[in-house]
């Protein structure tokens, strides 16, 4: 039986390796059990771009942010935007954003300076967050020590250490196609022992294909293999169970009734 109410909290459907056959990708998602996409921001133009997918399909959301990699060459007037686009409808999140230390030349400081302003922003205007975190551990959970707001850390892959202590703040992970792979044993390790209710799934497509469909673009549909092999790792839930409850997660976690 084919996995029904899946939920991608974490996509880039406006990425041009959909161009050509964006509606088609999209509808067939739907079609292949997909109930919700929250698609993702990672500087102001993407931002705008997720907005306007979001006002175009019923089944699409948007989150909004400027993701460390960005941070380097964010416009005059960047945050006043987000915190416009932010407050559009179908808005469910600000995100992606975060703290990202894997290049040699990072600059954490500048990050900070993009990362704690939209933190802020999440608080005021009672948003969640979805966190970008590479590298970053320690300074990502200090900065929600600092500024506490509902978060989810997507694609995790930080290892059971820090999954441990995330999850003791009540922070969700994002669980994606990153379980289906070879070197995956701290992720399911992790998964197996977290609250079920902190569980979140995500594909951060097109970046992330299971392993079966490696080198290929991800899309949403990739998730019932996630949801199996979540519900094999725990051993006390069915795929199906997986997806009804990561809907629950989602919902609560976002506000919204898909």
């Amino acid at each position: 039986m084919s996995i029904i109410h899946l939920t991608d909290l974490h996509t880039h459907y406006d990425e041009t390796v959909y161009e050509g056959h964006r509606r088609e990708t999209l509808l067939t998602q739907q079609k292949n059990g997909v109930c919700a996409i929250v698609n993702s921001g990672s500087d102001v133009p993407s931002s705008q771009r997720s907005v306007a997918l979001a006002a175009e399909y019923d089944f699409v959301w948007a989150s909004v942010g400027v993701f460390p990699l960005s941070a380097y060459t964010v416009p005059e007037g960047w945050l006043a935007e987000i915190e416009s686009l932010a407050k559009q409808p179908r808005v469910v999140a600000i995100g992606e954003i975060g703290l990202d230390y894997r290049l040699p030349d990072t600059d954490a400081e500048k990050q900070k300076a993009v990362f704690h302003p939209q933190l802020q922003l999440a608080r005021r205007l009672g948003l969640p967050v979805v966190i970008h975190d590479c590298l970053a551990d320690e300074d990502v959970l200090q900065a929600l020590r600092d500024c506490p707001v509902p978060a989810m850390i997507h694609r995790f892959f930080s290892g059971l250490k820090y999954g441990r202590q995330f999850v003791e703040m009540g922070v969700s992970l994002g669980i994606g196609p990153a379980i289906t792979y070879p070197d995956a044993g701290e992720l399911i390790a992790l998964v197996k022992e977290m609250p079920i209710e902190l569980l979140l799934l995500e594909t951060d497509c097109p970046f992330l294909p299971t392993q079966r469909y490696e080198g290929k673009p991800a899309t949403s549909d990739m998730l019932d293999e996630v949801v199996e092999i979540i519900a094999r790792t725990r051993g006390d839930i069915t795929p199906q169970e997986v997806a009804e409850v990561a809907k629950q997660n989602a919902e609560r976690f976002l506000s919204v009734q898909f």
